[in-house]
């Protein structure tokens, strides 16, 4: 499929402003000074988990980022397959770590809730992506790793969200619109890898006769078994 100039552009503002936000939070982490960490935090342990979850869930938005490129999966496809390996070596154990850092959270379920929801989704989606690019099923691989990125870039549109909330409701209980951020972050994404799954048609070019078999077939294994 050729990229027209507008969709290469269109990638790499996203995949710039991705990286960007995404640099910017971790910032505050990278001279492990527990005293910058954002969230309330129980002690020592605690900020250890959340720093670790937000190095490898950089690496992962890092390393996502480059696996839409149409260029780099047609001309250095060894390259495409190791930014693969680091993304998955990544997503797996933050997608674990959030998942502990949010029961963990001293917000209550408010906080914990989206958060948990979340990770297990990420989790999921890149263990799906892994299984189906181990088993050349590229067509279903492309589709988990559309829906694993929307779950990996709710990190940087959790934050996006929260400022347009904090903009459009500044009263409003800061609590609540974290949690209505958190939520968002993921579910519009969602939404919006499904919308962009469909209208690409990535669905309609994936093989049927794998996951039924077909009449035809069906009856020459009955005739073999009588015969």
């Amino acid at each position: 499929m050729k990229t027209s100039r507008g969709y290469a552009a269109w990638l790499a503002v996203s995949g710039l402003v991705c990286v960007a936000i995404t640099i910017f939070a971790a910032s505050a982490y990278v001279t492990l000074d527990m005293s910058q960490a954002r969230p309330p935090l129980h002690g020592p342990v605690h900020y250890g988990l959340l720093v670790a979850h937000i190095f490898t869930g950089t690496v992962a938005v890092l390393a996502g980022v480059s696996q839409f490129w149409p260029g780099l999966r047609a001309r250095h496809p060894r390259v495409h397959r190791v930014m693969g390996r680091v993304y998955f070596a990544a997503v797996l154990p933050s997608s674990v770590l959030g998942v502990v850092c949010a029961q963990l959270s001293l917000a209550g379920l408010a906080s914990s809730a989206p958060l948990t929801v979340l990770s297990v989704l990420w989790f999921v989606s890149a263990v799906y992506g892994l299984k189906t690019a181990r088993r050349r099923q590229l067509g279903e691989h492309r589709i988990w790793m559309i829906r694993g990125f929307a779950l990996t870039g709710a990190a940087v549109m959790g934050r996006l969200w929260g400022l347009a909330l904090g903009a459009l409701v500044p009263d409003g209980d800061g609590l609540l619109l974290f949690a209505t951020a958190n939520w968002l972050s993921f579910v519009v994404n969602l939404l919006v890898a499904e919308w962009w799954i469909q209208s690409r048609g990535y669905t309609r070019t994936l093989p049927s006769v794998a996951l039924r078999p077909s009449i035809s077939s069906r009856s020459a294994q009955s005739s073999a078994s009588v015969a």
